[in-house]
């Protein structure tokens, strides 16, 4: 519960950006929770189709799961351990694509653990790729085989828009209500406040099922320590932050923390979280273009008014898909607990939904959908070396960049490879480049 002195700060700040916003992991990470959720798979059916209920990161059986689908063995290959915040990397089997993708397939059986941070979002099921996102509606795009050149990153893993919902202050309403938004099989964002619910288990469970714990402050002070929520300022905006990244990995189980969400969207947090994260959102109005300029420590979002029903959430995602842009949404109360701007759970989950199942829209948490935008501009920005008939594009990932990430791009014609291989085509239209590696080349 807020204090009162508080809450009136918070209204009059919050307020202001109302009407604005309206308008709009390491590779070597954390080990498979294999105690996770476990899904029912008559014998002989098809893992990949698995229920969202399923732990993310547990592998599938290409050729049906056990009938109680059983334990999982997850993660990079047969070795156990998953992609921390990252997407899966399928070594066998079509597993890892259902609604609510997942970890890495090796063919084991189809309930499995959970792999922070394991991919999501909207998108066809079908096979296994190795980023493990979503993978879009178009099928057999033949392989280009016309004269190699003009490398192109997809915009947006290849669908026309994407969103993503945050929920700040880890806010009672929210972990009452956890089972409902878990349900709709997106992954999301909760930005916490390590010093409000900061030992309910319900954030544990939320980075086991591969939501995203991001960063709101040990106090949730203004940017000149006034008017802190929950307990006394830190001594420093700097002090703030880490508190809580601290408390956000030691307490739940988070491997990192990639991204932060200024308290009241005060502007002066976006210097220290530039240093700390590899993206913060503020609570401006607005939509972020693919390779537009918007800055990455200051993104706009569409901040719920209170009482906003499910239309009015689904008029900013269908305005974002109309402009193939990224919708980020801003969501605090869930009702009853005193928090800022109460929306019902129907209407937020039925927001959810609709984005899900519109068919062209990527909904995920924002550190996947941001870390895509971010590689993408980055990659933009390179020019290539030559070498005889070869051309490489060479990069140097940002500071706090998530392990296991990957671009899809396409070219006219020619071999993509990289560290020597060459890139298998997806008949969805794209290659996916792994980040990771730093450098691929285009030859003949």
């Amino acid at each position: 519960m807020r204090h009162s002195s508080m809450f009136a700060s918070f209204a009059v700040a919050t307020l202001a950006c109302a009407s604005a916003c309206s308008s709009s992991g390491s590779n070597t990470g954390g080990p498979v929770d294999t105690s996770g959720g476990s899904s029912s798979v008559p014998a002989g059916g098809t893992a990949g189709t698995a229920a969202s209920t399923a732990g993310h990161g547990g592998t599938a059986s290409p050729s049906g799961g056990a009938a109680t689908g059983g334990t999982g063995t997850a993660g990079n290959g047969a070795s156990g351990t998953a992609n921390a915040g990252g997407f899966g990397n399928p070594s066998g089997g079509t597993g890892g694509q259902s609604a609510t993708g997942g970890g890495n397939a090796a063919g084991g059986s189809s309930g499995g653990g959970s792999a922070q941070g394991g991919s999501g979002g909207s998108g066809a099921v079908g096979p296994s790729e190795p980023s493990g996102m979503p993978i879009p509606m178009t099928t057999n795009v033949a392989k280009p085989t016309g004269t190699p050149g003009n490398l192109t990153v997809l915009n947006w893993a290849g669908f026309k828009a994407a969103v993503s919902f945050t929920f700040d202050d880890a806010l009672s309403s929210q972990i009452s209500n956890y089972s409902a938004l878990q349900g709709t099989g997106v992954k999301l964002t909760f930005f916490l406040v390590s010093n409000n619910n900061g030992t309910s288990a319900t954030w544990t469970q939320a980075q086991k099922d591969g939501h995203e714990l991001g960063n709101h402050t040990a106090h949730h002070c203004h940017d000149d320590g006034s008017g802190c929520a929950w307990g006394t300022y830190a001594g420093s905006l700097g002090a703030e932050l880490d508190q809580c990244t601290t408390h956000v990995t030691q307490t739940f189980g988070a491997s990192d923390v990639w991204t932060a969400a200024s308290p009241y969207g005060d502007t002066g947090y976006a210097s220290p979280d530039s240093t700390r994260f590899l993206l913060n959102r503020g609570v401006g109005g607005g939509q972020v273009g693919a390779n537009d300029n918007t800055s990455p420590y200051a993104l706009p979002c569409h901040t719920a008014a209170e009482g906003e029903v499910a239309s009015t959430f689904n008029s900013a995602t269908d305005s974002a898909r109309s402009a193939g842009k990224w919708q980020i949404f801003l969501i605090h109360s869930l009702g009853g607990d005193g928090g800022y701007n109460p929306v019902s759970i129907t209407d937020v989950v039925a927001a959810i939904n609709h984005a899900k199942t519109a068919g062209d829209t990527w909904a995920d948490s924002m550190v996947h959908v941001g870390a895509y935008w971010r590689a993408q501009k980055l990659l933009a920005s390179v020019t290539p070396s030559t070498s005889g008939t070869s051309k490489t594009w060479s990069w140097t990932l940002p500071a706090h960049f998530p392990g296991g990430r990957y671009l899809r791009v396409k070219v006219d014609g020619g071999t993509l490879s990289q560290g020597g291989a060459a890139l298998a085509w997806s008949s969805h239209g794209y290659y996916e480049v792994a980040l990771d590696a730093g450098s691929v080349t285009l030859s003949p």
